[in-house]
């Protein structure tokens, strides 16, 4: 095969197949499990959404979810060593348990990365909108930066993965280095004096910056049930740790580089979540952020000593959110392209640019779906539902609405993926004798199912007791069945309409 050719390809089985060319390395799959994990934006904004329950205990909900996700991630980097697939977890499925596993595991971890990346622009556009009020005053509507948004990812991604790749890292070390200097100057200050909310509760022991209640929650005045629907979160906030596997054929040495990338971003994140949250624990006093936290929707911002931090803050997590909403966008456009492939999905998906080398049909169609979604969220949900969720009625409602529905949607289907994971890895293990897939599929199995219990806990009891269920919550679980179920009834159609296409799953291109 030639491979000065632009566009080029490898004969299998009669079939002429598209392939990518390998231009990146470690650094760039780091940047990329990096970018969608999104420590920044992450420890900004899902802190605040795992402190609604896990209050002052929040650093151990998010210790706990680095555990739960170092076990989901040894399973893909022990799949990621022996398999080189742009499908990652479609095919990952499909070779570990069935054909009907991986294609219903493919189809829900592609939707559940559409819901995270449309989800990430209203957060992007929430960020920014609150970085021009601080900085300027002036109140611009969020969705003028998603759109913006929108734009930037399409010229970065569109044209050469390389670059994107390797901006995502500049920012990264950029935007994480920022939040760790506003982190270490909140806990150098220490606990406040009085309530930054109200003003006037005082706070126990003003001034301490180490408070290990942090990680004990009977003492946090925490339930351990709320330090679990928190973990939920905190796994939320490592999704993404997986996403290098994609470009699995588009790296050299991939077998060795991808699971470096997994479990290196977790560790790396991992340290990172800790550092932030319990900065913005004692930024608020452990014992009352139950309180207070819940009642900022920004995070370690709200905690900063003057504006400039908390712009620093803002502009980390702002941009992170967009890198973020790339590595979604890339990722989810991989595996629609794999799956088009081998035409268990429409074979369009699967073709490349022939200059660009990069799969424009399936990253024009995931950008399609993002501005279905984002659109709908706000214009067929009522305003009241829109408040009541985001906690605020301004011009940055509707970015927070967006943010916190499409991730709360997203969040049990991905974990529900990766319990299908875990199982694969287990099947895996024992079929072919390996004893680190069973032991990894079992961990990650305990987790998985723990983050989705607790991601689904408060759709069926009330946050406060005798209280109602925002009917946005009382939906969650009806996406996951509807997903799983849409899936299952397009694999049956599949197996029976494309029997050649159905027998070709999972494959694997380890030429390329």
């Amino acid at each position: 095969m030639n491979h000065s050719t632009e566009e080029q390809a490898v004969q299998t089985e009669g079939q002429v197949v598209q392939e990518f060319r390998r231009k990146l390395g470690l650094k760039d799959v780091l940047a990329q499990s990096l970018s969608v994990i999104a420590p920044a934006m992450s420890g900004a904004f899902l802190t605040y959404l795992a402190a609604t329950q896990a209050g002052g205990a929040t650093p151990l909900s998010f210790l706990l979810g680095a555990l739960g996700m170092l076990c989901v991630g040894s399973v893909v980097a022990l799949f990621a060593g022996t398999l080189s697939s742009a499908g990652s977890m479609y095919t990952y499925l499909s070779k570990g348990a069935s054909r009907k596993t991986g294609f219903v595991g493919g189809w829900a971890y592609v939707s559940a990365y559409l819901l995270f990346g449309a989800g990430v622009l209203g957060g992007f556009g929430f960020f920014m909108s609150q970085l021009v009020e601080v900085l300027f005053g002036g109140a611009v509507q969020w969705y003028w930066f998603t759109l913006l948004g929108i734009v930037i990812i399409t010229l970065l991604n569109f044209f050469n993965v390389a670059v994107s790749t390797r901006n995502q890292l500049i920012f990264l070390v950029l935007s994480m280095s920022a939040m760790l200097v506003v982190a270490f100057i909140v806990i150098a200050i220490g606990s406040p004096a009085v309530s930054l909310v109200d003003g006037e509760t005082p706070i126990a022991a003003a001034g301490t910056s180490w408070d290990p209640t942090a990680f004990w929650p009977p003492a946090a005045g925490t339930p351990w049930i709320g330090v679990f629907f928190g973990m939920s979160f905190a796994m939320l906030s490592f999704v993404g740790s997986e996403s290098s596997a994609s470009l699995s054929e588009e790296t050299r040495d991939s077998k060795r580089n991808i699971p470096r990338a997994i479990i290196g971003s977790i560790l790396i994140a991992g340290i990172f979540y800790v550092i932030i949250s319990y900065a913005t624990a004692i930024g608020f006093g452990v014992e009352q952020a139950k309180i207070d936290w819940p009642a900022s929707a920004t995070g370690l911002a709200a905690v900063a000593p003057n504006t400039l931090t908390s712009a620093l803050v803002l502009a980390a997590a702002g941009g992170s959110s967009l890198f973020c909403a790339l590595g979604f966008h890339t990722a989810s456009s991989r595996v629609l392209f794999a799956m088009g492939r081998e035409g268990v999905l429409p074979k369009r998906l699967g073709r490349l640019h022939p200059h660009w080398n990069t799969p424009w049909n399936s990253m024009i169609l995931a950008i399609v779906i993002w501005i279905l979604l984002v659109a709908g969220s706000v214009l067929f949900v009522a305003k009241d539902a829109q408040v009541e969720l985001a906690g605020t009625d301004n011009h940055v409602t509707g970015g927070i609405f967006v943010f916190t529905l499409l991730l709360n949607f997203g969040t049990p289907v991905v974990m529900f993926v990766y319990l299908m994971l875990s199982i694969a890895g287990i099947i895996h293990g024992v079929r072919n004798r390996m004893r680190k897939f069973i032991l990894a599929g079992v961990g990650a199995g305990i987790f998985a199912m723990v983050a989705i219990l607790g991601g689904l806990y408060f759709s069926f009891v009330p946050a406060e007791p005798g209280g109602d269920i925002p009917m946005v919550l009382r939906v969650i679980p009806w996406v996951l069945v509807a997903i799983v179920l849409a899936g299952w009834a397009l694999a049956a159609w599949t197996k029976r309409a494309r029997a050649q296409a159905w027998a070709d799953m999972g494959r694997v291109f380890d030429e390329l």
